[in-house]
């Protein structure tokens, strides 16, 4: 930024008198009043050849909450080397150290002003572009302004061996501002798109040197017209050259596509935890622990015994879980929570994705993890994805005891992403359940229908023995009179049950319309605006008019059905009922004068009214029963269906890590994990171990392996005979100990369509690329569980760092990799990952935090009692010495000594290994600057 040192413009109708220190101070707000309104943190002054306007500009900085760094541009020596560059000083430099590095660096002197005498316009130095390179303090770092035009140090003709050529080479050159970068410019032909597009083999530093967009605003209306995000824990000098060094994670010029899609990258809309607190009694501590994180990259480092693995653990209790474990690992992590965690109170801080709501997650032994909502503590549900290395390596190994292992945890952890997204937790369970029963409730029906429609024969030929029987009982015209009246009087009872009962179903419809109607408009939500209000109020007016529309219907209807009731007791109909029921009286009076016994009659008719309304029953039975056949069909279908989507959604996680990784491939298939169909169908059973120990796992290999054009029509089979109980034909094809087939016979109805709704799981292969292969060639890739310790190791974390957005914690994920894998891999993916989750590592290889640039390095430490935070004394300030934990990025610089003494083995120890590479670091640095 440039200030009214030189040449800078006015806003119209202004009338300051930069001699008067109030009108420099007065300007000076107006100045960071704009830059506030433009969301400017950070600035850097660059006035020609002078920093005089600094301390009024820091002073108006420090009232405005805005970071002003010193810093002085000059132009180099004339000629062909006359180029501009920016210098910055650290926040402690000053006017003074401004002079004195314009004349002890830059050479200005006596002979060679600063300014113009004639024209008071900036003097180049004296000194060539290298020479100040060469010279320039370690408390000064310096870019190129606009490189691209005749003051810059590119252009086309800036060629191999020239001076500005080495002077873009130069390890003090810290960045350069190469002007707009738009695709249009970068579309073009020639020098500048090139340079552009980091293309220029003859220009090896466009590989590592950072570009920034800089205002060089000589106006309050172009002031944050460009700028950069730089991301720095706290503003200083050490800061910015640490962003120098890694520009890829660190800077985004205003015209960096990032920024479009987030133009604020300090805004973070995914998950995040921000502090977890280990409190009560620990068994490792008699000091509680509190750590704070970054929304972005965390590293933990530290010495054995440090704490590091108790954080971990404690991460895991709270926000995930140890059930889905290989089992050597659960028994371990379980172990240790007894250990250390059995009267320990845990509390942690965690911000939600998208809204970005702070919640508190609190766990005990007893309880387990609660997190508050709206007053009430419930079970926590906060994704977060915990993995060790061991983790990871026992996923893909290979288990003789059950060959789908590998395939099982893999799809685990498939399945837990997948319900992280998910709206409620527990969704394919819930789903899976629902349709289960579902199912198990139509299949109960239609078979309890045909049940009872196998009856029906017997109880037609019942019907005709009792019709018989009752002709017995006297002669042939008073039994056509007598049959005519038990009709009668049948029909009468039949017709007053059926009109109870449609009596009943009203006032059922009219209750259960009113209260549905006023569940599903409830009352308006308070604070609406007219408009909405309104509409609400139409709403309630439409709801109410139906419900009085209703209410009259149904006591119209109640009013009709009595005058119906009416008619079935008085009038014709009701005539005939009354002589019906005489000439039955008369009949058995009959019978009693003839010495026959009425009560063997009257249970004749009994039974015969009995037997007539079973088979009316079966009538009904009978034309229900195709809907039931074709409900239990799509009920089945659902069911298949429903493992579909789960399938569907697993393919399209592999296929987004498949693609993202580049090195990984996915075989799914569908219920091939024939091992889970076996345990759960001994499950079912209630088989001992040592039960039906080949006829199961057999029956598995041809029911689910089957042969493709004949893999359906099994299954079919399979379902037919269970719901049937007939297993004749089964037997035959699939074979099998008859006690098994015996104990498959003798189970209830319930439990064979249980069985016949259970489905395997699906089985997943994950190959990997070979080192070197293409991924064209099918030879190329490799099974995972065939795979070296490293390889088996490097594929899972390639897996796991390629999707989801929830926090991710990797507990010493180098193990069993080499150091070029670390670098190779883990790395470059860490780095990418910071824009889209948290991710929390605990390392012992100095690559993780100083390549993968962590936003925070937190050093945990044990002092023989106690796991805490490192912490050592500070600079008095105006309180006395203050312990400053050893918590930040590596520009820090308690923090960067930690990671040489504790991942690098110390100073001494890296200057040693630099020394014996020297050789090799000689060449690598003359093949960079060519």
């Amino acid at each position: 930024m440039a200030t009214p040192a030189w040449k800078f413009s006015l806003p119209a109708g202004s009338s300051y008198d930069f001699s008067l220190g109030e009108d420099r101070a007065s300007f000076a707000d107006a100045y960071m009043e704009r830059l506030r309104e433009c969301g400017i943190e950070v600035i850097a002054l660059a006035d020609h050849n002078t920093g005089a306007w600094l301390p009024v500009m820091q002073a108006a900085g420090h009232r405005y909450g805005i970071v002003v760094f010193p810093g002085v541009e000059v132009t180099t020596a004339s000629g062909s080397d006359g180029a501009h560059l920016v210098l910055i000083g650290d926040l402690d430099r000053t006017e003074q150290d401004i002079n004195v590095l314009l004349a002890s660096t830059c050479g200005f002197d006596d002979d060679h002003p600063r300014f113009n005498p004639q024209t008071h316009d900036p003097a180049p130095a004296p000194r060539t572009v290298n020479q100040i390179l060469d010279a320039l303090p370690d408390q000064w770092l310096a870019f190129a302004p606009h490189v691209l035009t005749d003051n810059g140090l590119a252009s086309g003709k800036t060629v191999r061996g020239d001076l500005r050529w080495k002077a873009l080479h130069h390890d003090r050159l810290g960045a350069v501002d190469p002007g707009e970068v738009t695709e249009e410019r970068r579309a073009e032909k020639g020098f500048v798109a090139r340079f552009l597009n980091r293309a220029l083999n003859e220009f090896p530093c466009l590989a590592r040197i950072p570009f920034l967009a800089t205002s060089d605003a000589y106006s309050l209306e172009s002031l944050g017209s460009r700028f950069t995000w730089i991301r720095m824990d706290t503003p200083s000098k050490e800061s910015l050259r640490q962003a120098f060094l890694d520009h890829d994670a660190r800077i985004m010029p205003s015209w960096d596509p990032r920024l479009t899609a987030n133009p604020d990258p300090n805004v973070v809309d995914h998950a995040w935890v921000g502090s977890i607190e280990l409190g009560g009694t620990l068994g490792n501590s008699i000091e509680p622990l509190r750590v704070s994180f970054d929304p972005r990259l965390n590293v933990i480092i530290g010495g054995r015994g440090a704490g590091k693995s108790t954080v971990v653990s404690a991460l895991r209790q709270l926000y995930g879980s140890t059930q889905s474990l290989p089992d050597s690992i659960e028994h371990e992590a379980t172990a240790f929570v007894d250990g250390v965690f059995s009267e320990a109170r845990m509390t942690a801080q965690h911000r939600l994705a998208i809204s970005r709501e702070q919640q508190t997650a609190l766990w005990s032994s007893p309880l387990g993890s609660r997190t508050e909502r709206n007053g009430v503590h419930l079970p926590t549900h906060f994704p977060m994805r915990v993995f060790s290395q061991k983790e990871l390596f026992e996923r893909t190994a290979h288990d003789r005891a059950d060959r789908f292992a590998a395939s099982k945890h893999l799809l685990s952890l498939v399945d837990e992403a997948l319900e992280a997204d998910a709206a409620t937790p527990g969704g394919f369970a819930i789903e899976l359940d629902a349709v289960r029963t579902q199912c198990l409730t139509r299949v109960a029906k239609r078979l309890s229908v045909e049940a009872r429609l196998a009856q029906r024969p017997s109880q037609e030929a019942r019907h005709g023995e009792l019709l018989h029987q009752i002709e017995a009982f006297g002669d042939a015209e008073s039994q056509s009179s007598r049959l005519e009246s038990e009709r009668i009087r049948r029909d009468h009872a039949r017709l007053g049950a059926d009109a109870a009962r449609f009596e009943a179903a009203v006032d059922e419809l009219g209750a259960a319309t009113i209260q549905r109607l006023e569940a599903a408009l409830p009352k308006p939500p308070t604070g609406l605006d007219e408009e909405p209000r309104q509409l609400y109020a139409e709403l309630a007016q439409i709801r109410d008019e139906l419900n009085r529309t209703v209410r009259a219907s149904v006591i119209a209807a109640k009013e009709a059905l009595e005058q119906n009731r009416q008619r079935q007791q008085t009038g014709v109909w009701a005539d005939r009922v009354q002589r019906a029921d005489m000439e039955i009286i008369e009949f058995q009076q009959r019978l009693s004068l003839l010495g026959v016994e009425p009560t063997a009659y009257l249970s004749l008719t009994e039974a015969l009214n009995s037997v007539q309304g079973i088979l009316r029953e079966l009538e009904d039975d009978e034309a229900a029963a195709p809907g039931l056949r074709s409900a239990e069909e799509a009920a089945w279908s659902d069911l298949e269906r429903t493992y579909e989507r789960r399938r569907r959604r697993r393919e399209r996680l592999f296929a987004e890590v498949a693609k993202r990784s580049g090195s990984l491939r996915f075989e799914v298939v569908p219920h091939g994990n024939c091992t889970s169909w076996v345990q759960d169908v001994r499950g079912q059973l209630g088989v001992r171990s040592g039960g039906f120990v080949d006829d199961i796992p057999a029956l598995a290999e041809w029911l689910w392996n089957a042969p493709l054009n004949d893999g359906q029509r099994r299954q079919e089979l399979w379902r037919r005979s269970l719901l049937t109980c007939d297993f004749t034909q089964l037997r035959q094809e699939a074979g099998g100990k008859a006690t098994w087939w015996s104990k498959l016979a003798k189970l209830e109805s319930t439990q064979r369509i249980r069985l016949a709704m259970n489905f395997p799981d699906d089985a997943v292969v994950m190959y990997f690329l070979r080192d070197g292969g293409k991924a064209e060639n099918d030879a190329d890739w490799q099974s995972v569980t065939t795979g070296s310790p490293g390889q088996r190791s490097a594929a899972m974390l390639s897996f796991v760092l390629h999707h989801g957005t929830e926090p991710l914690v990797l507990d010493q994920p180098e193990d069993d990799l080499d150091t070029a894998w670390i670098s190779q891999l883990i790395v470059p993916e860490i780095r990418k990952s910071r824009w889209h989750r948290q991710v929390i590592v605990i390392t012992h290889n100095a690559n993780i935090p100083v390549n993968a640039d962590a936003e925070r390095v937190i050093v945990l430490e044990n002092d023989g009692s106690r796991i805490r935070i490192k912490t050592s004394a500070s600079k008095a300030g105006t309180e006395g010495p203050q312990e400053q934990e050893h918590v930040g990025p590596i520009e820090v610089t308690k923090v960067r000594h930690d990671i040489q003494d504790i991942l690098e083995g110390g100073t001494a120890a890296f200057m040693s290994r630099e020394r014996r590479y020297n050789n090799e670091l000689s060449t690598y640095r003359a093949a960079l600057h060519g």
